[in-house]
């Protein structure tokens, strides 16, 4: 295991974390492509915590743009989702 005293590194720790827990969620789902945030939303699971940082998922679901979408597998949702979580330094 690498580990550094960069000030980031916590913070992208947790990033990936939150990455790996989202693909492990949706891998056996069948709700890819999602189109908007509605769908998006009513995809999340209800009572499970995904926090990046301070922020959960849901939350972040609310930074997407139009543009996000269609979002295409459990990785795309993934990237697009932890490209929104804050970083703290």
């Amino acid at each position: 295991m690498i580990t550094t005293n960069h000030p980031l590194y916590e913070a992208l720790r947790d990033i990936q974390e939150f990455k790996l827990r989202l693909v492990e969620y949706f891998k056996d789902k069948n709700v890819f492509p999602i189109k908007n945030k509605v769908e998006l939303a009513e995809a999340l699971p209800c009572g499970i915590s995904l926090p990046c940082g301070e922020i959960e998922a849901a939350e972040l679901v609310k930074l997407l743009t139009d543009n996000d979408f269609p979002i295409k597998d459990p990785e795309d949702l993934a990237m697009k989702l932890a490209n929104k979580c804050p970083i703290k330094q």
